[in-house]
């Protein structure tokens, strides 16, 4: 357990979703969006879990894995699609 660094990254993690749900979105590539809100949902995770005493490996791992695939899915089914707004192609 080591609180300082759980409360860090938690923390940094709740930062890092908030700029990529708000700001980074429609401005980055959707691959980099993906990967920016997997690295905020294993933040989230790892800071969770390390504020906690007893934590098993079973649970580092079903946490880890299911903040990586769900936080980038959260965001795009609150937030909408990843990417630039596509243009529509010009009729003539």
């Amino acid at each position: 357990m080591n609180v300082a660094l759980g409360i860090a990254l938690l923390i940094g993690g709740s930062a890092l979703v908030l700029a990529v749900a708000f700001l980074l979105r429609q401005r980055l590539p959707g691959r980099a969006v993906f990967a920016l809100a997997a690295a905020a949902g294993l933040g989230l995770g790892a800071g969770a879990l390390l504020v906690q005493d007893g934590v098993s490996p079973a649970e580092w791992t079903v946490t880890l894995v299911a903040l990586f695939l769900l936080s980038p899915a959260h965001i795009r089914v609150v937030m909408g699609p990843f990417g630039p707004p596509r243009t529509a192609p010009a009729s003539g």
